[in-house]
């Protein structure tokens, strides 16, 4: 029996746990730009990689979708928009954790042309997602692009992000704000990359061994290019260190927040110390932020009092105590990574 050879080109792709472990490898040495995919070049293997995903989905009729949103969240100011954006994922868009227990996929591309995929699932169109209200991390990166891009931004950033300590991957959108990269991942807050990386480690558990950095450019269809391999210390290098300026600072402005919204109260430094001396009664209510900061940028200020001024103000028991009495301080104070904000009240 006459034997036959068949050579195979494989390419191997794992999606587990909702993202990307194994992306499409280039040599991280390689700088030069990649070439973008055009539509007709969309074969459905483009729909399992980051990259042509971005390519092959955001689409001027895709982004024609979002412009009702986009239109509803956009204030004009890029941080404040791309914190709406995380606002908005975070109530409308829930983590799809069936698709993400998915096996992962396997894709055989033969010499021949001919495609085999099996097991894993695509990456969803902006749309999609939106309509499902449900997606993977890959899912809420195009999702986060196509939305900066029906608010006329013109250029967005993508992260494909791999761990020291687990075969699962993940991506991440990013916005280039002042000259620093921010990224945004599913829900508030915006994180420098600093912050990211500490995120990871402190809190999920997991160390970045590497991340991808790709641009994405918005001229009536998606661009992507590839920038740079991105390691430990490059993220470390952009972050803030949290320090007495920044509470200071912050502690001033949500006393004036406070002060503006309940014209009964007026602050009172003497309640500085804690002490109700010269009150007859009072109170005093203690929040916890975790991890404030080690999140916290000075790029969003603005946001970060408005998450303090909430987490107070959106207590029910504290609001009604801030519409009764008449005198108030606030206090605050790091512990570790956290900020303890204290709230004190009183009457004469």
């Amino acid at each position: 029996m006459k034997s036959k050879m068949t050579l195979i080109a494989l390419i191997l792709l794992s999606v587990v746990g909702g993202c990307i472990s194994s992306p499409r490898l280039y040599s991280p040495s390689i700088e030069s730009e990649i070439p973008s995919t055009p539509l007709e070049a969309c074969g459905e293997e483009s729909y399992y990689f980051l990259d042509s995903a971005i390519e092959c989905l955001i689409t001027p009729e895709e982004v024609e979708t979002l412009l009702p949103i986009a239109d509803e969240l956009q204030e004009g100011d890029i941080r404040e928009d791309v914190w709406k954006i995380l606002e908005w994922e975070e109530d409308n868009i829930r983590y799809d954790f069936e698709k993400a227990s998915l096996s992962p996929a396997k894709i055989t591309t033969y010499l021949t042309g001919r495609v085999e995929i099996t097991g894993g699932s695509k990456i969803q169109s902006p749309s999609e997602t939106v309509t499902l209200g449900k997606g993977i991390c890959t899912d809420y990166t195009v999702l986060t692009i196509a939305l900066l891009f029906a608010m006329n931004y013109t250029e967005a950033y993508a992260l494909e992000i791999n761990f020291e300590n687990s075969e699962v991957g993940h991506t991440a959108a990013l916005a280039k704000i002042g000259g620093k990269f921010f990224v945004l991942d599913q829900k508030p807050p915006v994180m420098d990359l600093g912050s990211y990386y500490l995120h990871w480690k402190k809190v999920e558990g997991k160390a970045i061994s590497n991340a991808t950095l790709y641009r994405v450019r918005w001229s009536g269809g998606a661009d992507v290019e590839k920038l740079a391999v991105l390691y430990s210390s490059d993220f470390l290098n952009e972050d803030h260190v949290f320090t007495h300026f920044d509470v200071v600072r912050l502690t001033r402005e949500v006393v004036e927040k406070i002060e503006s919204e309940f014209p009964n109260l007026k602050k009172d430094e003497n309640l500085k110390s804690g002490k109700l001396i010269g009150y007859s009664s009072g109170k005093k209510w203690t929040i916890t932020l975790p991890n404030f900061a080690m999140y916290y940028s000075p790029e969003f200020h603005e946001q970060f009092v408005d998450y303090i001024y909430s987490s107070i103000k959106d207590t029910p028991e504290i609001l009604a105590d801030l519409r009764d009495y008449r005198f108030f301080w606030v206090n605050a104070e790091t512990e570790g990574d956290d900020l303890k904000i204290e709230l004190i009240l009183a009457r004469k």
